[in-house]
């Protein structure tokens, strides 16, 4: 929507949203890519409801290593 915001050759990470082979067309998104991230980390660690602070997550995620 705003082509302004990126230049021919910069690198982003996207999530294919969908595609059209008859137009040879993929659908991406920034957004997308953010959201799946977010969950990932929400399933990995635990939701925000668990009533385990920031500290206490990463904590274990520093033990783990």
């Amino acid at each position: 929507q705003r082509p302004e915001r990126f230049q021919v050759g910069d690198k982003v990470d996207v999530r294919v949203t969908n595609v059209d082979p008859k137009t040879r067309r993929l659908g991406l998104s920034i957004k997308a890519r953010e959201i799946a991230e977010e969950k990932e980390a929400v399933e990995q660690y635990g939701s925000s409801d668990s009533g385990a602070s920031l500290g206490d997550i990463l904590g274990a995620a520093l033990k783990g290593d």
